[in-house]
């Protein structure tokens, strides 16, 4: 192994393990991704194992793009990518390919937990429900019935096993009765999901047990492919999860395969997401002949901040690992830094605290130049803790952002759009009316609001009436623009008039005249609102067999936010602003500072909240600890905040916040042994008032563009790039809101109908064409069409596409290899991945990569010159060691292929073309190329070189 990488002894033996069972305890700050990043290359490139044989399982979607990220910088320009993926992803992967060994429709859509709680809400009267479905509040139990079946699923008790433990059950008369009805309800919620093609999360543990378990071959083959094993966060995987390892890698030894799990219980966090701690403290009695190796050598924070920390969590002894194992985890700092000492502030208010922070910052930023704002953190337990920092920070003109919170429906820029709509369905609704009124995009100065708001009070008159009859040019502006909106509201599909609301009224042009945070913030709300406009498009479709209206989707948007759906927010990596985050959504991010906040009882350690609905002792299959487990969670949720910081820590409170007792601080503090200190009102130096005076550099707006780093590429992109730079930019750096397109969605409609056709069909070698309509229908995207008879005629006009398709393809004798493969580059420097649709053996490596196209025939020296078949071909190449010979691109409207025979010459130079706009593209400058192509470009009616052109 290289020198270079500078590893320890530790990792340095993870990373080279041979064989076997492997636990690798590792504390925060140790390197723990590194290592199975190093592994993952070690194995490939010098042990020379098939990356198809490598499987690393994590617990979210950020760890799982964050490792991929990783081994995509320490792996050659072409590689085959290994298996990384979440348990839920990895699950949905093998269910697809292999479910229709037991009878799954492998079509199926993965209902997320509020589409969950509108499927039970529809359908709660077929329910036998009776003390779960009080009449006075029929929905009162929905959430606490799917948090049960939840909790089942994590234990892997499905609702046979479920129904059985019911049938067995001894209590009393009363209480039987309500296990039986929970036992009814989810058996019928799971006949309800399967008759619609539906799973949900839970489900796609359970149907993979399933498989593993009734079908020996399949989990032989999985167990015979997968050689190494990797398991990051192995502490907060559940008992099913859990269960789903010891599937794959039997108890029993297995010579020249590896199971490494790797973990820290002190960073056990998600208890409350069905996470099993006692997986990582039973795992050397489930694998008696396992390993296990230690690491303790922290690469992040001080020893000053690592000691209390360690005092803090030893309180949960002897639920530990550390009791329970008889081994150290005390972390040691790995190179002694500046000695500051972590702080304990107590302030008499909430004001004092915020201020103090604030100013804190301010100081930070003025003493230490190696500190940004990027470096700095604020934590709170709860999302609402952090909203007064959020107030100051903006006062003061320091850029900030929120991470990893949910709440997109509460942003501004959509409670904009979502006033407009409603007052667009019901002119009477004042309350939205006052907030579009406010809007700065429509130039209704605050002194004519406060009149119209007076009027309307002491005429007793609607707040509508009052704006027919103002005399303001800006009110009656805005009165004939809504009034043109109302029109129109229910012709286009809703993704299309959300858009042009938000394009008509100027939100669009408001965000993007300057590249600010705040700006930029705004815009990749207003696309991710856009995306959930789209996705109920597409559901509703699914369900209703027709279009909805934009009254629909505000009906339908009621119901979402009564089941508690509220999304996750825009983030913007790689850019300078303070963070805001709670605990849980900061674990695995590290500052040079960080800030705890309001740590006072009550707040943290929080209050514990039960299920509604307890899982009867008796299923739980973790082993419980001694201890109070909820005090234990909160302890290491504290544990995981302190080791976020690597220099300065701060944690801070106040006696009172705004309540008529005095606030008890956090027991918490005291077990850290820092003693606590009154927090005093800072007072700048001469240099400090200099740099944060309001002329200063400190207290500009932070401009987006100025820190762009390209680090993924796809062959979309470097197209978009080639047309024009600005509209990449739009699309791509800025991610303007641009209009749905039905283009795409027909495109996506066809591509996942096609796959899962042939998937079946390589299976069965008869599919239907009913069967192929009944794959159309589900995955018919409804989005970005015009009106409904737009949409029905496209539909139609896809049913005749797939019976050609049929009838010409059916008999054909195929040897298909792969369908949809991912394969990956490096393009200067920069990861390129695509998915190919699809690639047929010819004879031996020989093969013939196979596109999928949905739009105008193309000519032969068009499909000549094509870019994409050439990036696949090299990749394939590359990643798979096979010989594309033929690159073709199948037009299914015209039932014709197109093949191309390039030489790998050909290939080459194309490629190395590509790589050159990507090596301009990564210098960040984004020049118009106006042409014939601002005609129909979705940017062109913010773009001032478009519209010049135009």
């Amino acid at each position: 192994m290289a020198k270079s990488l500078n590893l320890n002894p530790e990792q340095k033996k993870a990373i080279e393990h041979d064989q076997g069972p492997l636990m690798v305890v590792a504390g925060a700050g140790t390197g723990k991704t590194r290592v199975i990043t190093e592994r993952v290359r070690y194995l490939i490139q010098e042990k020379g194992v098939d990356p198809d044989a490598i499987l690393a399982l994590t617990f979210t979607e950020k760890a799982t793009g964050e490792m991929l990220q990783r081994i995509g910088d320490v792996m050659p320009l072409g590689y085959k990518e290994p298996w990384v993926a979440t348990f839920h992803s990895f699950a949905d992967r093998i269910l697809r390919k292999e479910g229709l060994e037991i009878g799954l429709d492998i079509s199926y859509q993965i209902l997320t937990y509020p589409k969950q709680w509108l499927l039970v809400r529809k359908h709660l009267f077929d329910f036998d429900l009776d003390y779960y479905r009080p009449l006075g509040n029929p929905a009162k139990f929905i959430s606490a019935m799917l948090k049960f079946i939840s909790r089942l699923q994590d234990e892997a008790i499905d609702d046979k096993d479920f129904a059985t433990f019911v049938d067995n059950f001894s209590g009393d008369g009363e209480e039987k009765k309500r296990w039986q009805e929970l036992a009814n309800f989810y058996s019928k919620y799971q006949e309800l999901k399967l008759i619609k093609s539906y799973v949900d999360f839970g489900d796609l543990i359970l149907w993979c047990l399933r498989i593993f378990k009734t079908r020996p071959a399949i989990l032989n083959k999985y167990q015979q492919q997968f050689e190494h094993i990797m398991v990051d966060e192995f502490q907060d995987t559940n008992f099913a999860q859990y269960k789903l390892v010891k599937q794959l890698f039997p108890l029993r030894e297995t010579a020249g395969r590896s199971l490494i799990v790797q973990g820290d219980d002190n960073q056990a966090i998600y208890r409350f997401r069905g996470a099993a701690i006692s997986n990582i403290l039973d795992f050397k009695n489930d694998y008696k002949k396992s390993n296990m190796i230690t690491l303790v050598k922290n690469y992040r924070s001080t020893q000053q901040i690592l000691d209390p920390a360690y005092r803090l969590i030893q309180n949960n002894n002897p639920d530990t690992l550390e009791s329970k194992l008889k081994i150290s985890k005390q972390l040691i700092a790995s190179k002694e830094k500046a000695k500051i000492k972590p702080e304990v502030l107590e302030f008499s208010r909430i004001d004092e605290e915020v201020t103090f922070v604030v100013e804190k910052i301010q100081h930070l930023l003025a003493s230490d130049p190696s500190i940004s704002y990027r470096d700095i953190a604020i934590l709170a337990r709860a999302n609402s803790h952090l909203d007064p920092f959020i107030i100051a920070l903006k006062s003061a003109e320091i850029p900030y952002q929120v991470v990893g919170n949910r709440g997109l429906y509460d942003k501004d820029e959509v409670k904009d759009v979502l006033a407009i709509l409603r007052v667009l369905g019901n002119t009477l609704d004042g309350i939205n009316l006052y907030r579009v009124l406010s809007n700065p995009v429509f130039n209704i100065s605050q002194a004519e609001v406060s009149k119209l708001l007076s009027e309307a009070r002491y005429k007793k008159l609607d707040l509508c009436d009052c704006l027919k009859a103002s005399k303001n040019a800006d009110v009656l502006a805005l009165i004939t623009k809504l009034e043109v909106l109302q029109k129109e509201m229910l012709k286009p599909s809703p993704s299309h008039f959300v858009f042009k609301v938000v394009s008509d009224v100027g939100m669009l042009k408001l965000h993007t005249e300057q590249e600010t945070t705040e700006n930029l913030l705004a815009l990749k709300n207003l696309n991710l609102f856009l995306d959930q406009v789209k996705l109920f498009e597409k559901d509703y479709y699914r369900d209703h067999q027709t279009t909805p209206t934009i009254l629909d989707f505000l009906e339908y948007l009621d119901l979402m936010v009564e089941a508690g759906d509220n999304p996750a927010q825009a983030e913007i990596e790689d850019i300078d602003t303070v963070t805001l985050s709670t605990i849980h959504s900061a674990k695995g991010l590290e500052y040079e500072a960080a800030f705890m906040v309001n740590l006072v009882s009550g707040r943290f350690p929080s209050r514990e909240r039960g299920d509604l609905i307890e899982i009867p002792a008796e299923l739980i299959k973790e082993t419980l600890p001694t201890g109070d487990e909820h005090l234990q969670e909160e302890r290491r949720l504290f544990y995981v905040a302190m080791t976020r910081a690597k220099k300065h820590l701060f944690l801070t409170y106040a006696k009172n916040y705004g309540g008529k007792r005095d606030t008890v601080p956090s027991g918490f503090l005291g077990e850290t042994g820092i003693t606590a200190s009154k927090g005093k009102k800072l007072v700048y130096n001469d240099q400090e008032q200099s740099m944060f005076g309001v002329e200063s550099d400190y207290r500009k707006t932070v401009i987006a563009g100025k820190t762009f780093t390209l680090d993924y590429v796809s062959y979309t992109q470097i197209s978009a790039y080639q047309t024009c730079p600005l509209k990449y930019k739009y699309a791509y750096v800025l991610k303007i809101p641009s209009q749905p397109s039905y283009v795409l969605a027909f495109g996506i409609t066809i591509h996942n109908t096609l796959r899962d056709f042939h998937t079946e069909n390589v299976f069965s070698k008869n599919t239907s064409f009913e069967r192929l309509l009944e794959l159309y229908k589900n995955h018919w995207d409804d989005t970005g069409y015009l009106d409904a008879r737009h949409r029905q005629k496209r539909y139609d006009s896809g049913i005749e596409i797939l019976q050609a398709y049929y009838n010409k393809e059916k008999d054909l004798d195929k040897n298909i290899l792969e369908l949809e493969k991912t394969v990956n580059l490096r393009l200067a420097g920069v990861k390129f991945s695509g998915r190919v649709d699809r690639i047929d053996r010819l004879d031996g490596k020989k093969v013939e990569i196979i596109d999928y196209k949905t739009g105008k025939l193309k000519e032969q020296k068009e499909v000549d010159k094509d870019l994409q078949t050439s990036l696949y071909a090299w990749a394939i190449r590359e990643n798979l060691g096979l010989e594309p010979e033929i690159l073709s691109l199948y037009f299914v409207e015209d039932l014709q292929k197109v093949s191309s025979r390039k030489s790998l010459d050909q290939v080459k130079k194309q490629v190395a073309e590509a790589e050159e706009v990507v090596e301009t593209m990564k210098s960040g400058n984004f020049p118009a190329t106006p042409g014939k192509h601002c005609d129909w470009c979705d940017y062109k009616d913010i773009c001032p070189h478009a519209q010049k052109n135009l």
